[in-house]
Order: C-alpha cells, then sequence, then structure tokens
C-alpha cells in the first residue's frame, strides 16, 4: 500500500471542486485510474493467482491498456451504486450528496472526444498510482534508484514509513477536498433520482454491507495466516486485511446496488402499468 483509496489525492489537482475536470480530462475516469492498478489485489480474495497480475497492472503497458479497461469497469458500477448509496444518507442531505458526487460535464462532446480523452484521463490516474507505488514499496524502480529508501528506521525500513504518512496525509487532503465541495454546493430543488428506502431498509443494508466487510476480511487474514504461520508485526497483516475488507465492501455494495435498482425498476413498471377496469354491465 498506501491505501489504495488514498491513491485520488494524486488526481485532486485535475478535478475542480464542482466536480469537473480541468480542461478536457473526465474526472471519473481519473479517480478510477488512480485505483485500477490495485483492482487485480482485491480480486485475489476470489481468485488468488490474481495477485500475480498486479506486476501488469503496475508495469508501463498495464498504465496504458488493461488499467484504462478496469477504469471504465469501475466507473460502470460507480454509476449503479451511486443513488443506490446516497439513498442510504438522511434525507435532508441526499439532494446535496447528489450533486456533489454527480459533478459536472460537458454537453457538446463527441462520443469519440469522449473515449479518448476517458482514455487519456484513465491512464494519467494510473501512472500517478504506479508513480507513487514506486518510491514506496520494496524493489520497486523507485526505491532502486533512491536506495536511501530502503535504509532501516525503527526497525522498518524508511519506504514504509512514507507509505503509511503518505496515505494519512492523502486522507486528510481528500476530506478536506469533500468537505470544500460540500460547502460550495447547493442541493437541486427539484426531485432527486434517488431511490426511497425507509429506514429499515437502511438498517438491512447497513448490516449487508459490515457482514460482507467483516467477512472479506476474516477470510483473507485467514488464508493469509494458513500460508504464512505467524503474525511478527501489525504492519505485515494489514495490507491483507485492507484489501480483504475492501473486496467484501465491494461484494456488498455491487449486491445491494444491483437489488435497489431491479426494486426501483420493477416499482417504476408497475406504475406505467394500465390499471384494468373491471367488466360491467350497461
Amino acid at each position: 500500500m498506501p491505501f489504495t483509496l488514498s491513491h485520488a489525492a494524486a488526481v485532486l489537482p485535475g478535478i475542480r471542486r464542482n466536480g469537473a475536470a480541468r480542461g478536457p480530462l473526465v474526472a471519473s475516469a481519473l479517480v478510477a485510474g488512480s485505483f485500477a492498478p490495485d483492482m487485480t489485489y482485491f480480486a485475489a480474495s476470489a481468485l488468488p493467482d490474481a495477485m500475480r497480475f498486479g506486476e501488469v497492472t503496475h508495469g508501463p503497458l498495464g498504465v496504458l491498456t488493461v488499467d484504462v479497461v478496469i477504469a471504465a469497469g469501475l466507473v460502470g458500477l460507480w454509476l449503479m451504486v451511486r443513488e443506490p448509496l446516497l439513498a442510504l444518507l438522511p434525507q435532508h442531505l441526499q439532494a446535496r450528496a447528489h450533486a456533489v458526487v454527480r459533478g459536472h460535464a460537458p454537453q457538446d462532446r463527441t462520443r469519440a472526444s469522449l473515449a479518448l480523452w476517458f482514455w487519456v484521463s484513465a491512464a494519467i490516474g494510473a501512472a500517478t498510482h504506479v508513480v507513487w507505488d514506486a518510491f514506496t514499496h520494496f524493489d520497486r524502480w523507485g526505491t532502486r534508484a533512491l536506495p536511501v529508501l530502503a535504509e532501516s528506521v525503527a526497525g522498518f525500513p524508511l519506504y514504509t514509513y512514507i507509505q503509511y504518512g503518505s496515505s494519512i496525509v492523502a486522507l486528510v487532503a481528500m476530506g478536506w477536498f469533500a468537505g470544500s465541495a460540500w460547502k460550495r454546493t447547493s442541493g437541486s430543488t427539484g426531485p432527486v433520482p434517488v431511490p426511497s428506502l425507509g429506514r429499515r431498509g437502511r438498517w438491512a443494508a447497513v448490516a449487508l454491507l459490515t457482514l460482507c466487510v467483516l467477512a472479506g476480511t476474516v477470510h483473507r487474514c485467514v488464508r493469509w495466516y494458513a500460508y504464512w504461520g505467524r503474525v511478527d508485526t501489525p504492519l505485515d497483516i494489514i495490507p491483507t486485511a485492507c484489501f480483504g475488507a475492501g473486496a467484501g465492501l465491494a461484494a456488498g455494495v455491487v449486491l445491494y446496488g444491483a437489488a435497489v435498482r431491479l426494486r426501483s425498476r420493477r416499482g417504476a413498471s408497475q406504475d406505467a402499468a394500465p390499471s384494468r377496469e373491471p367488466a360491467g354491465v350497461s
């Protein structure tokens, strides 16, 4: 690591606080691209051999190819779960939150232009991830170029401190960015396309997501311990726990989002169906 979510901080300079990307870039592709190289590590919860594919996603060719495809998949999933996730918020916050996460996109862009700049944006996001990792991981080109990063400080190599320290700083920066965007955004005065859950539905969703996170964490840690047999320091297992928790959360969010979308679609179909008048005798 740094924690995968922290990687989004590297692309914040390319995104305005109203959600629009700077210039022709695509904001969602920048963010998804910054996550893409690590997705194989989360997938390893279900497919252990996927860990090896991380060498591809963290390489130059992967940044320009497979990482862009992964980013496109992530954006597609985000569009599916965005409104269902907003439904978990108190109703009085939903309109403003929707305005923040929906952002702004130019309307006069052709499909070809959008595809090109999506690719460019996703590749930029993935490149920031790979460069960041290069100076915070063992035996990467960055740590090899700067041997001082491998020197031990209080029992740990210097790059380990940079890993976790930069992750924390990045999370703080992302929190500041989100808070600033929230303050600058006013909620829509019209209807917001957010499903209605109710209190029981919200609690059921929270329970599902919590169980998925716990199951993913336990599964990954048990498998790690079965292989290594011991935990010398917490830093040995923190990345494994994070990948397990993230994989569980992702599975839970997709299940929840799909269920809410299907329920909303069925409700809309029933509302649109013409009512039948009982036959009468005149």
